[in-house]
């Protein structure tokens, strides 16, 4: 028997990606009624496909979560590379991380975006037909949004109207939803570019995240399949046009000129590289009324520390937590509060300090340098210092 289509929900979530993908399952696994609103649906990935350069790392507390929504067994293990130790440059010094010291298997894996993404909409798609609780709606464009004190009505492009109790805005850095709901927001422009690519080195990636923090900004290199890596540059906006116009076998001198000590060997060869405007946005609040916020929608990110879609798998599973429950015939503001205030307070001190540690370049490279050394000396001498500050990148409480 064909599915009623239905046009009152308890929340929809407007915005497809990762995040509120995994916060659309994770609700409707609650029992709530779900809307999954997106313009476009995630294209499922061949066995074949290349490598997406755009690959993002996932935390083990961001693992637990997934498995927990039965996404983690969906995913492309194959594709997938972990990460076992975390080694830090700064100047003459270094901070290393290792899993096996602090009794974890792995600090993280490498993940394409196109990989998550994929796998989250596939259970997606058979819970909907299974429990009948969660719609998949795309492509889906709003033309109109109504928000009243006791419901949200939407209006699509193709005419059908839906309404909700709430709200979740997860559309992403330039949010509709934010901007509807009156949150402001404030904007960094980081006047950088992060260029990635993937590399192959002369000596494989064995399960290595290694950074170092140049004086134009941090370099990462990221374990992949096949013992390469992915590249993540940060640099000022002319040094990253500079180096896109060169040819591979330039563009790799001047990286093996920034990427000093690093234990991979020489750079051999490169797939196409991206460069990618470094902006950082902070909403002033996660909810108004009816409406919360999540993921990009929410904030974004420096990439130099590998937070931000953990943050927003963060927020889907903070929401869900705080949505269980819910007798739906109650006003819910008084959850989203509480999904906003807990929040706001975590991931804003994760945010707050990946800024502050990016924004240290402005007391001068030397300065910089020096004060990032005087930490990485202190936490090496004491894991007792590293173990409350690994247990939250890894977001394990």
């Amino acid at each position: 028997m064909a599915k009623r289509p239905m046009t009152e929900y308890d929340l929809i979530v407007l915005g497809g990606g990762p995040a509120g993908a995994a916060a659309a399952l994770a609700l409707a696994q609650k029992g709530l009624q779900v809307a999954l609103l997106d313009r476009v649906r995630p294209s499922t990935l061949k066995p074949d496909q290349p490598l997406d350069p755009r690959v993002v790392a996932i935390s083990p507390g961001s693992m637990a979560f997934l498995n927990g929504i039965q996404v983690a067994d969906t995913l492309r293990h194959e594709r997938i590379a972990e990460y076992r130790s975390m080694r830090v440059h700064a100047g003459s010094q270094a901070l290393e991380f290792v899993a096996a010291e602090h009794g974890l298997d792995q600090l993280g894996w490498i993940v394409e975006i196109a990989n998550l993404a994929d796998a989250i909409w596939q259970v997606a798609a058979r819970h909907d037909n299974r429990e009948r609780n969660l719609d998949l709606i795309t492509p889906a464009e709003v033309d109109a949004f109504d928000l009243q004190p006791d419901s949200i009505r939407l209006k699509l492009a193709d005419g059908r109207s839906l309404s909700s109790q709430i709200l979740i805005g997860a559309d992403g850095a330039r949010s509709r939803v934010r901007t509807t709901a009156g949150i402001e927001h404030r904007i960094d422009d980081y006047n950088q570019r992060a260029i990635v690519t993937h590399l192959n080195t002369s000596r494989p990636n064995s399960s290595v995240a290694w950074q170092r923090f140049t004086d134009n900004g941090p370099l990462a290199l990221l374990p992949l399949t096949e013992g390469r890596s992915s590249l993540v540059w940060s640099v000022p906006c002319e040094r990253a046009e500079e180096l896109m116009k060169l040819n591979d076998a330039a563009f790799l001198e001047q990286l093996e000129l920034s990427a000093s000590n690093q234990p991979f060997g020489s750079f051999t060869d490169l797939t196409q590289r991206h460069a990618i405007a470094l902006v950082r946005r902070q909403s002033q609040q996660m909810h108004q009324g009816r409406v919360a916020l999540l993921g990009d929608a929410a904030r974004s990110v420096h990439p130099l520390a590998g937070q931000g879609l953990n943050l927003g798998l963060a927020d889907a599973a903070e929401l869900a937590e705080a949505l269980n429950g819910w007798d739906t015939k109650q006003n819910p503001e008084t959850r989203l509060a509480r999904y906003a205030r807990r929040r706001l307070s975590d991931a804003g001190l994760i945010a707050g300090g990946i800024h502050f540690i990016n924004e240290s370049r402005m007391f001068g490279p030397k300065l910089g340098q020096l004060g990032m050394g005087a930490a990485f000396r202190l936490l090496s001498r004491s894991r007792s210092l590293r173990e409350p500050f690994l247990r939250r990148a890894c977001g394990l409480r």
